[in-house]
C-alpha cells in the first residue's frame, strides 16, 4: 500500500537530487530539510505576531488606552481676587500730521511693546491697578476746574513718584528709600495731564514727569469714554487713541 504523496516543490526536488547523488546521507538530509522547513515557519509566525502586536499597541495608543504616555490637559485659572494691571505711557514726541505737529498721546504698555489706548479692555467687579508713566515735563491749563483733585479711586488717593519727591540715601544696611507721595490733590501748577472717566466719577491727575499708581473698580459692564482734561492739544484731545478713548468693561 502506497503512502500519501508528498509535494514536489523546489525544496523536495533539491532533496531528491542530493539523495540520488549521496544515497548514504539520504536519511540525514530528510531530517535536516524538515528541520529547516519547521524553523522557517516558526520565524514567519513570530514575525506576524510582532506585526500584529505592534498594530494593536499603536491602536491602543491612538485610542487613548493605558499603553504609552498619558497626556494631561491643563487649565489656566485666573485669580479674580488679584488686581488687574494696566500700564499707560504718556509720550509727547508723536507727530499727528503736518499741520498739527507734535501731540501727546496715551499708549498701553503691553508685553510686546506699545499698543493703542483707543479701546482698553478691563474686567467688571475686580480691582484695577492703573500705572501711568508720564514723560511730559510741561504743565497745562485746565479744561474744567477741580481736575487736580483725585476722585473715584480706592480711598480717593493716588501714589506718585517723580524726581522732585525722591531723596534716598545710603544707610549702614543699604539704601534708605525716601520719596513717593500718596495724595488726594496735586498742586494745580504741577498737573500735566489727567486720566478722567466722567461717567464713572473717576479723575486721576498726573503730575509732571512722574509715575502714578491708582486703583479703582468698575461695578457694571459697558463702554466708558476716558479723556485728558487739560488743554494739551486740540487734535490729540479730539482723536481716539491719542488723548481720548474708551474703557470696555466686561
Amino acid at each position: 500500500m502506497k503512502g500519501p504523496g508528498r509535494p514536489k516543490g523546489p525544496i523536495f526536488k533539491l532533496e531528491n537530487r542530493q539523495a540520488r547523488l549521496y544515497p548514504q546521507f539520504a536519511p540525514n538530509l530528510l531530517v535536516t530539510m524538515a528541520s529547516n522547513l519547521v524553523g522557517g515557519l516558526t520565524v514567519a509566525v513570530l514575525a506576524l505576531a510582532l506585526v500584529l502586536g505592534g498594530f494593536g499597541a499603536g491602536t491602543a495608543l491612538s485610542r487613548g488606552g493605558s499603553v504609552g504616555t498619558t497626556t494631561t490637559a491643563t487649565t489656566t485659572v485666573v485669580n479674580a481676587s488679584a488686581p488687574f494691571d494696566i500700564t499707560l505711557v504718556i509720550a509727547t514726541g508723536s507727530v499727528f500730521n503736518s499741520s498739527a505737529a507734535d501731540q501727546p498721546a496715551y499708549f498701553v504698555l503691553g508685553p510686546h511693546g506699545l499698543e493703542s489706548a483707543g479701546n482698553i479692555a478691563v474686567p467688571v467687579n475686580r480691582t484695577i491697578q492703573l500705572t501711568i508713566v508720564n514723560y511730559d515735563d510741561g504743565n497745562a491749563s485746565f479744561v474744567q476746574s477741580g481736575i487736580n483733585v483725585v476722585s473715584g479711586t480706592t480711598g480717593g488717593t493716588i501714589t506718585f513718584a517723580s524726581n522732585d519727591n525722591i531723596n534716598s540715601t545710603q544707610g549702614p544696611n543699604g539704601i534708605v528709600i525716601k520719596g513717593g507721595e500718596t495724595t488726594s490733590t496735586v498742586p494745580a501748577d504741577s498737573v500735566a495731564h489727567t486720566f478722567s472717566v466722567p461717567s464713572l466719577g473717576l479723575n486721576i491727575p498726573v503730575p509732571l514727569s512722574s509715575t502714578v499708581v491708582a486703583t479703582f473698580k468698575i461695578t457694571h459692564a459697558g463702554s466708558f469714554t476716558w479723556f485728558c482734561l487739560t488743554a494739551c492739544g486740540d487734535a490729540a484731545m479730539s482723536t481716539t487713541g491719542w488723548m481720548t478713548g474708551s474703557l470696555a468693561a466686561s
